[in-house]
């Protein structure tokens, strides 16, 4: 029996509250075009606490065209990183509408 999966790659964070945040995933796809969205959330009541900034780089090297997105929270943004249970995700829409969340995972922010 075939299993198909269509399930987010794991990428938890860990952080410290009141520093600016910042890393990048690349992905072997052009998202030239298509929305992102990512949200950092309370994971017992699913309200948003913030939604990171995301910029787009995109390159193509002998044929093959990649796209960097980059994950930005600022000083403010990270001190409100206070729940005890916190989790994000990254999403992109096609121009169809169709979207799909690629990455996911826990978010962990400590006092320095």
């Amino acid at each position: 029996m075939a299993t198909f999966e269509a399930l987010p790659g794991e990428l938890n964070i860990a952080l410290v509250r009141g520093d600016e945040f910042t890393c990048s995933a690349t992905f072997n796809a052009d998202l030239t075009g298509y929305t992102r969205q990512a949200s950092i959330y309370n994971d017992a009541t699913g309200t948003e606490i913030v939604a990171p900034t995301t910029s787009l780089t995109t390159a193509t090297v002998g044929g093959v065209t990649t796209s960097t997105v980059t994950f930005t929270l600022t000083e403010t943004q990270t001190a409100s990183l206070t729940a005890a249970r916190m989790r994000w995700y990254f999403r992109w829409v096609t121009g169809a509408g169709f979207t799909r969340t690629v990455l996911a995972g826990t978010v962990k922010a400590i006092k320095a």
